[in-house]
Protein backbone atom coordinates (compact mmCIF):
# COMPACT_ATOMS: atom_id res chain seq x y z
CA UNK A 1 0.00 0.00 0.00
CA UNK A 2 2.45 2.89 1.20
CA UNK A 3 0.96 5.45 -0.52
CA UNK A 4 1.90 8.05 1.63
CA UNK A 5 -1.41 9.05 3.04
CA UNK A 6 -2.29 9.94 6.90
CA UNK A 7 -4.88 7.52 8.19
CA UNK A 8 -6.88 7.41 11.38
CA UNK A 9 -6.98 3.82 12.71
CA UNK A 10 -9.25 3.14 16.04
CA UNK A 11 -8.45 0.18 17.85
CA UNK A 12 -10.36 -0.48 21.74
CA UNK A 13 -12.12 -2.88 23.55
CA UNK A 14 -15.34 -3.47 25.05
CA UNK A 15 -14.65 -2.84 29.20
CA UNK A 16 -16.22 -5.64 31.56
CA UNK A 17 -17.34 -7.48 28.74
CA UNK A 18 -17.04 -10.74 30.07
CA UNK A 19 -19.23 -9.92 33.05
CA UNK A 20 -21.78 -8.47 30.69
CA UNK A 21 -21.57 -11.26 28.19
CA UNK A 22 -22.80 -13.57 30.76
CA UNK A 23 -25.66 -11.88 31.17
CA UNK A 24 -27.30 -10.53 28.17
CA UNK A 25 -25.28 -13.06 25.65
CA UNK A 26 -25.59 -12.72 22.25
CA UNK A 27 -28.00 -9.90 22.61
CA UNK A 28 -25.10 -7.69 23.81
CA UNK A 29 -22.73 -8.86 20.82
CA UNK A 30 -25.30 -7.67 18.30
CA UNK A 31 -25.56 -4.84 19.75
CA UNK A 32 -21.94 -4.14 19.63
CA UNK A 33 -21.48 -5.12 16.13
CA UNK A 34 -24.47 -2.80 15.16
CA UNK A 35 -22.75 0.27 17.12
CA UNK A 36 -19.41 -0.44 15.39
CA UNK A 37 -21.20 -0.95 12.03
CA UNK A 38 -23.05 2.59 12.45
CA UNK A 39 -19.55 3.87 13.47
CA UNK A 40 -18.27 2.64 10.44
CA UNK A 41 -20.09 3.52 7.96
CA UNK A 42 -17.39 5.81 5.44
CA UNK A 43 -14.53 4.03 6.97
CA UNK A 44 -12.12 2.36 4.42
CA UNK A 45 -13.52 -1.71 5.72
CA UNK A 46 -15.89 -2.64 8.32
CA UNK A 47 -14.53 -2.75 12.26
CA UNK A 48 -12.98 -6.22 12.26
CA UNK A 49 -14.00 -7.37 15.71
CA UNK A 50 -11.59 -9.74 17.35
CA UNK A 51 -10.42 -11.48 20.74
CA UNK A 52 -14.31 -11.42 21.47
CA UNK A 53 -13.73 -7.82 22.83
CA UNK A 54 -11.74 -6.12 21.02
CA UNK A 55 -12.49 -4.00 17.60
CA UNK A 56 -10.23 -2.28 15.23
CA UNK A 57 -11.07 0.05 12.19
CA UNK A 58 -9.64 2.61 9.80
CA UNK A 59 -10.61 5.73 7.87
CA UNK A 60 -8.95 8.03 5.35
CA UNK A 61 -10.46 10.50 6.99
CA UNK A 62 -7.85 11.03 10.11
CA UNK A 63 -9.86 14.46 11.01
CA UNK A 64 -12.59 12.77 11.83
CA UNK A 65 -11.19 10.11 14.24
CA UNK A 66 -11.39 11.50 17.83
CA UNK A 67 -15.15 12.34 16.91
CA UNK A 68 -15.49 8.78 16.19
CA UNK A 69 -13.65 7.29 19.01
CA UNK A 70 -15.95 9.96 21.28
CA UNK A 71 -19.48 8.44 19.42
CA UNK A 72 -18.43 5.14 20.11
CA UNK A 73 -17.76 5.47 23.88
CA UNK A 74 -21.50 7.56 24.07
CA UNK A 75 -23.16 4.76 22.06
CA UNK A 76 -22.21 2.16 24.34
CA UNK A 77 -22.64 4.21 27.99
CA UNK A 78 -26.26 5.03 26.41
CA UNK A 79 -26.92 1.76 25.68
CA UNK A 80 -29.90 -0.68 27.82
CA UNK A 81 -26.92 -2.44 28.91
CA UNK A 82 -24.82 0.59 30.87
CA UNK A 83 -26.07 1.70 34.57
CA UNK A 84 -26.03 5.39 35.72
CA UNK A 85 -22.96 4.80 37.69
CA UNK A 86 -18.93 4.94 36.35
CA UNK A 87 -18.55 0.83 37.52
CA UNK A 88 -22.10 0.09 35.87
CA UNK A 89 -21.15 1.96 31.95
CA UNK A 90 -20.81 -0.14 29.17
CA UNK A 91 -17.37 1.42 28.24
CA UNK A 92 -14.11 1.24 25.78
CA UNK A 93 -11.15 1.82 26.26
CA UNK A 94 -10.08 3.27 22.53
CA UNK A 95 -6.72 4.72 21.18
CA UNK A 96 -6.60 6.64 17.67
CA UNK A 97 -3.99 6.12 15.96
CA UNK A 98 -2.73 8.61 13.26
CA UNK A 99 -0.31 7.69 10.52
CA UNK A 100 0.67 6.48 7.33
CA UNK A 101 -0.07 2.79 6.35
CA UNK A 102 2.16 0.06 5.06
CA UNK A 103 -0.07 -3.09 4.25
CA UNK A 104 -4.35 -3.12 4.28
CA UNK A 105 -4.82 -6.54 3.20
CA UNK A 106 -8.12 -6.33 0.30
CA UNK A 107 -9.73 -9.79 1.35
CA UNK A 108 -8.93 -9.71 5.02
CA UNK A 109 -9.80 -8.31 8.35
CA UNK A 110 -8.50 -4.46 8.96
CA UNK A 111 -6.67 -6.30 12.05
CA UNK A 112 -4.23 -7.41 9.94
CA UNK A 113 -3.06 -4.32 8.47
CA UNK A 114 0.01 -2.63 8.98
CA UNK A 115 2.18 0.74 9.48
CA UNK A 116 2.36 4.07 11.63
CA UNK A 117 -1.23 4.35 12.13
CA UNK A 118 -1.21 0.54 13.14
CA UNK A 119 1.80 1.10 15.22
CA UNK A 120 0.44 4.26 16.97
CA UNK A 121 -2.86 2.70 17.60
CA UNK A 122 -2.64 -0.84 19.05
CA UNK A 123 0.45 -1.11 21.43
CA UNK A 124 -1.42 2.27 22.53
CA UNK A 125 -4.18 0.23 23.67
CA UNK A 126 -2.27 -2.34 25.57
CA UNK A 127 -0.55 0.79 27.10
CA UNK A 128 -3.92 2.62 28.73
CA UNK A 129 -4.76 -0.85 30.93
CA UNK A 130 -2.02 -0.32 33.00
CA UNK A 131 -2.55 3.41 33.02
CA UNK A 132 -6.18 3.48 33.64
CA UNK A 133 -6.68 5.18 31.01
CA UNK A 134 -9.97 5.19 28.30
CA UNK A 135 -9.01 7.41 25.43
CA UNK A 136 -5.82 8.42 23.44
CA UNK A 137 -4.86 9.84 20.49
CA UNK A 138 -1.40 9.20 19.18
CA UNK A 139 0.16 10.91 16.08
CA UNK A 140 3.21 11.72 14.45
CA UNK A 141 3.81 15.07 15.99
CA UNK A 142 4.81 15.26 19.30
CA UNK A 143 2.37 18.42 20.31
CA UNK A 144 -0.66 17.29 19.16
CA UNK A 145 -0.14 14.40 21.22
CA UNK A 146 1.22 16.23 24.19
CA UNK A 147 -1.79 18.39 23.81
CA UNK A 148 -4.63 15.69 23.55
CA UNK A 149 -2.97 13.86 26.35
CA UNK A 150 -4.28 16.51 28.88
CA UNK A 151 -7.65 16.93 26.97
CA UNK A 152 -8.36 12.89 26.33
CA UNK A 153 -8.21 12.82 30.60
CA UNK A 154 -10.72 15.17 30.46
CA UNK A 155 -13.10 13.35 28.13
CA UNK A 156 -12.34 10.21 30.49
CA UNK A 157 -13.31 12.10 33.41
CA UNK A 158 -16.79 14.02 31.56
CA UNK A 159 -17.44 10.54 30.68
CA UNK A 160 -17.55 8.44 33.84
CA UNK A 161 -19.74 10.94 35.35
CA UNK A 162 -22.39 10.90 32.46
CA UNK A 163 -25.65 9.29 32.81
CA UNK A 164 -26.81 6.71 29.47
CA UNK A 165 -30.05 8.92 29.32
CA UNK A 166 -27.38 12.16 28.82
CA UNK A 167 -25.15 10.35 26.46
CA UNK A 168 -28.13 9.59 24.54
CA UNK A 169 -28.73 13.72 24.44
CA UNK A 170 -25.33 13.88 23.27
CA UNK A 171 -25.21 11.33 20.37
CA UNK A 172 -28.57 13.24 18.92
CA UNK A 173 -26.70 16.54 19.15
CA UNK A 174 -23.87 15.18 17.57
CA UNK A 175 -26.10 14.25 14.87
CA UNK A 176 -27.57 17.45 14.27
CA UNK A 177 -30.79 17.39 16.27
CA UNK A 178 -32.50 20.10 17.94
CA UNK A 179 -33.59 19.82 21.48
CA UNK A 180 -37.14 19.06 20.77
CA UNK A 181 -36.71 17.28 18.25
CA UNK A 182 -34.77 15.10 20.69
CA UNK A 183 -37.21 15.16 23.01
CA UNK A 184 -39.77 13.69 20.55
CA UNK A 185 -37.61 11.01 20.36
CA UNK A 186 -36.95 10.58 23.77
CA UNK A 187 -40.34 10.82 24.86
CA UNK A 188 -39.91 13.44 27.48
CA UNK A 189 -40.11 17.46 27.90
CA UNK A 190 -38.03 19.82 25.74
CA UNK A 191 -37.23 21.50 29.05
CA UNK A 192 -36.06 17.83 29.81
CA UNK A 193 -33.34 17.15 27.41
CA UNK A 194 -32.13 20.83 28.43
CA UNK A 195 -31.40 19.79 31.98
CA UNK A 196 -29.91 16.72 30.71
CA UNK A 197 -27.34 18.37 28.12
CA UNK A 198 -26.30 21.18 30.77
CA UNK A 199 -25.24 18.38 33.35
CA UNK A 200 -22.65 17.44 30.70
CA UNK A 201 -19.64 18.90 29.09
CA UNK A 202 -21.21 19.10 25.72
CA UNK A 203 -19.70 22.71 24.53
CA UNK A 204 -16.21 21.66 25.79
CA UNK A 205 -16.55 18.54 24.16
CA UNK A 206 -17.54 20.41 21.04
CA UNK A 207 -14.84 22.98 21.19
CA UNK A 208 -11.87 20.10 21.88
CA UNK A 209 -13.11 17.98 18.67
CA UNK A 210 -12.79 21.49 16.39
CA UNK A 211 -10.14 21.84 17.96
CA UNK A 212 -8.45 18.48 16.81
CA UNK A 213 -9.98 18.78 13.40
CA UNK A 214 -7.96 21.62 13.01
CA UNK A 215 -5.02 20.75 14.49
CA UNK A 216 -4.87 17.46 12.40
CA UNK A 217 -6.06 19.30 8.84
CA UNK A 218 -2.69 21.60 9.88
CA UNK A 219 -0.57 19.40 9.94
CA UNK A 220 -1.58 17.56 7.30
CA UNK A 221 -1.29 20.81 5.15
CA UNK A 222 2.35 20.80 6.50
CA UNK A 223 2.99 17.61 5.10
CA UNK A 224 1.64 17.98 1.87
CA UNK A 225 3.63 21.26 1.36
CA UNK A 226 6.71 20.00 2.44
CA UNK A 227 6.13 16.68 0.02
CA UNK A 228 5.66 19.21 -2.87
CA UNK A 229 8.31 20.95 -1.88
CA UNK A 230 10.88 18.37 -1.93
CA UNK A 231 9.53 17.19 -5.33
CA UNK A 232 10.20 20.22 -6.93
CA UNK A 233 13.67 19.98 -5.29
CA UNK A 234 13.93 16.56 -6.65
CA UNK A 235 13.26 17.80 -10.10
CA UNK A 236 15.83 20.70 -10.14
CA UNK A 237 18.33 18.59 -9.35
Amino acid sequence: MADGWIYGVLTGDIIKSTKLKDKYGDELIAFIRNTLEDAGKNNIKPYSIFRGDSFQGITRNPENALEDAILIRLALISSKYSGNLRQDHLDARVAAGIGTVDYLPEDRPVSEGDGEAFRNSGPELDRMKNDRKKLVVKTPWAGINEEFEIYCAFLDRSFDSITPKQAEALIYLFKGLSQQEIAEKSGVSQSAISHRIKKTDYDIIKKIIARYQRKIREALNLESNSRDLKIKIDNLA
